[in-house]
């Protein structure tokens, strides 16, 4: 009798954070006493108000991340005419990960190192852009630790986010806008990696497929905006016009990026329809 009587209590209050509207499933847990949570009987679900609250807190991750992706899609032509842009946009990046993936994936044993990778990667991009400009045959020693890090950073977010969306009790349209931030993260590392592989050999693209003002060591905005949107272009197998076929090494790179992006796709999917079998 007295867990029936606490049932009532917590979808009272989670009604006011719109909680049991959401996942309308959470109505049939039972209720949180002072202890912690205790399930209906035949109820396998099990979930505590701490629980409900970190499961709040992710899908507001999912949606921030999603929304500055597409905002750093849609400014790529902007870019164009400002160097710095694409720059400044992965700083933003970068914080918005450390901020809302880092904190609501519960990879908390490797939260310190995701925090300092993408420390790392931001006075880098800092570091790297100065170095371009200022003296460009310094700005080229730094590119290869530049492109590493960034990488290192923004596969840990992949993996990070992976690991948030196996931990959701139930597939929404929240956890969906969390895989769709996932892959575009994918093809904004592809650009960071095309785009450093070209201050280090310009010969490895098709000057002809890219913009003008490509004889400088510095990746001006044109340069970089269009290599952005090259592997975005590999990443959903459209292709791009911009890799050079007789460069072996691009096109491995150009390769894997393809290859990140049909993986992606296809762990997401055996995950959410394994947890949906789960649960039917």
């Amino acid at each position: 009798m007295p867990l029936v009587a606490h049932v009532d209590v917590p979808c009272l209050d989670q009604r006011r954070h719109g909680l049991c509207d959401r996942y309308p499933q959470l109505a049939t847990v039972a209720g949180l006493g002072v202890a912690g949570a205790a399930s209906v009987p035949g109820d396998p679900l099990k979930i505590s108000r701490d629980q409900l609250n970190r499961i709040r807190g992710r899908h507001l991750g999912y949606r921030i991340t999603l929304i500055y992706e597409l905002l750093l899609l849609l400014l790529l032509p902007v870019a164009q005419w400002f160097t710095p842009l694409l720059s400044l946009l992965l700083i933003g990046l970068a914080l918005v990960c450390m901020v809302f993936v880092n904190r609501f994936s519960g990879m908390r044993r490797t939260a310190p190192i995701m925090a300092a990778l993408g420390c790392t990667a931001i006075g880098l991009e800092v570091v790297w852009r100065a170095a371009l400009i200022i003296n460009p045959a310094v700005g080229r020693l730094i590119t290869l630790p530049h492109v590493v890090v960034w990488l290192l950073f923004l596969v840990a977010v992949v993996v990070r986010g992976v690991n948030a969306l196996i931990r959701e009790p139930f597939v929404t349209m929240s956890v969906l806008v969390g895989a769709a931030s996932g892959y575009l993260t994918l093809g904004i590392a592809g650009g960071v990696m095309l785009t450093s592989v070209w201050v280090l050999q310009p010969a490895a693209f098709t000057a002809s497929a890219l913009p003008p003002l490509i004889g400088h060591s510095v990746p001006n905005g044109a340069v970089a905006s269009a290599l952005m949107t090259a592997s975005f272009g590999l990443l959903t197998t459209a292709g791009t016009a911009v890799v050079n076929s007789r460069n072996v090494t691009v096109q491995v790179l150009a390769t894997l990026i393809t290859i990140s992006g049909q993986l992606y796709i296809a762990i997401l999917i055996g995950l959410i329809m394994g947890r949906m079998q789960r649960r039917s």
